[in-house]
């Protein structure tokens, strides 16, 4: 039987039933007079710490290779537990050119390893994201994003955090150009953390 002001849309309660980790029936079956729901918590970056958080970035030239394209891949392996958040994504070129931003499943690296910096000193030093570029032949991913750069300039990919990109176990994010024998200059900032048991799968 119905209840006053029950709550008819069941995503509500199992979003709410998820991000805190609740057992058993509706945590919020009806309004406020059993239950007001507050998500809001973070406050700046300097808490992200604070909430388990751990940020990284990288930023790195990427020479022009004969005959072949130029790209930065960021990967989340399978398996990690952690999820990735990804908050800046900018490029730049010396030459005009088309620059993709790509997502997709295949976590391999791009041929050549490189490490992420710690931007939150009491954090973990190291993070388990994977950053790679390619000396060789570029494998591609999935196109979700696409910039015509006239030369000597740069672009943004994420301009505010609604945009933000979420990396979960076993996928990969990456900024390449499409036009070959051309150098360019990519970064990437992100954050990362355990999964609750609740967000696993």
């Amino acid at each position: 039987m119905a209840v006053y002001n029950e709550i008819g849309i069941g995503r509500w309660n199992r979003f709410i039933q998820k991000l805190t980790d609740m057992k058993g029936g509706p945590p919020a079956r009806q309004l406020s007079s059993e239950i007001q729901f507050q998500h809001e918590i973070f406050a700046g970056q300097e808490t992200r710490y604070l909430q388990a958080w751990d940020r990284f970035g990288l930023g790195v030239t990427l020479s022009a290779i004969a005959a072949q394209r130029s790209g930065l891949r960021l990967s989340n392996p399978s398996g990690s537990n952690i999820i990735a958040v990804i908050e800046k994504a900018q490029v730049s070129t010396v030459t005009a050119q088309i620059v993709n931003l790509e997502y997709g499943t295949v976590v391999s690296s791009l041929g050549s390893a490189l490490v992420g910096v710690p931007m939150e000193a009491r954090g973990r030093t190291a993070p388990t994201c994977q950053p790679s570029f390619n000396t060789a032949a570029l494998s591609t991913l999935n196109v979700i994003a696409v910039v015509q750069l006239v030369s000597q300039t740069g672009w943004d990919f994420i301009a505010d955090g609604i945009q933000e990109i979420s990396l979960p176990p076993g996928t990969s994010v990456q900024l390449d150009g499409n036009t070959v024998n051309t150098s360019m200059q990519a970064t990437f900032w992100w954050r990362e953390r355990f999964l609750e048991p609740s967000e696993r799968f």
